[in-house]
């Protein structure tokens, strides 16, 4: 657990420093360089955890990284599709009020000693994310605006679920 220059976080690193060209890809409109860029950033947030587990090198920094740059390649690409105009506002502002919801929460429940580790509704919604994403990249914007829709519900779902269990979990001390 203790070292730091391990390829899963050197994967997770690499997903945070292409962030600002798949922004600013989208914002000169060069969906196709976009849609490369986050393809190659969706890729690593599956190869890191999968290379940290199976070569047992899951550190601090990665657990701690890891979601942080899943956030920040989510929220930042949703954002610039929203900016452009390429999908809906208003679930790309229901999905990155969730996050920031769920990780304010979580510090409070770290603060207090409890962790409230990710879900498999959490990793859907995630998935489903990354998919309309791709979608509205690759110019199927009906779908993908549906598929955003269904984005945000689950998003909005998987965080009150979470601060379901924070409350009990709280309650239970």
């Amino acid at each position: 657990m203790g070292r730091v220059k391990t390829l899963p976080n050197l994967l997770t690193v690499l997903r945070v420093a292409l962030l600002p060209f798949i922004v600013v890809s989208i914002i000169q409109g060069h969906n196709l360089l976009a849609l490369v860029l986050f393809t190659l950033s969706a890729l690593t947030d599956f190869l890191d955890g999968f290379l940290a587990r199976r070569s047992k090198s899951v550190t601090y920094l990665g657990m701690l990284l890891d979601p942080v740059a899943d956030k920040l390649l989510t929220s930042s690409t949703l954002i610039s599709l929203a900016y452009v105009k390429l999908c809906d506002p208003y679930s790309v502002i229901a999905i990155v009020g969730r996050e920031e919801a769920v990780t304010g929460m979580r510090a409070m429940a770290a603060s207090r000693g409890l962790v409230i580790p990710a879900s498999a509704g959490g990793k859907v919604k995630t998935a489903l994310i990354m998919a309309s994403i791709l979608l509205l990249l690759a110019g199927f914007r009906e779908i993908g605006e549906l598929l955003l829709i269904v984005s945000a519900a689950v998003a909005i779902l998987t965080g009150v679920l979470y601060f379901v269990n924070f409350f009990k979990a709280l309650g239970d001390r």
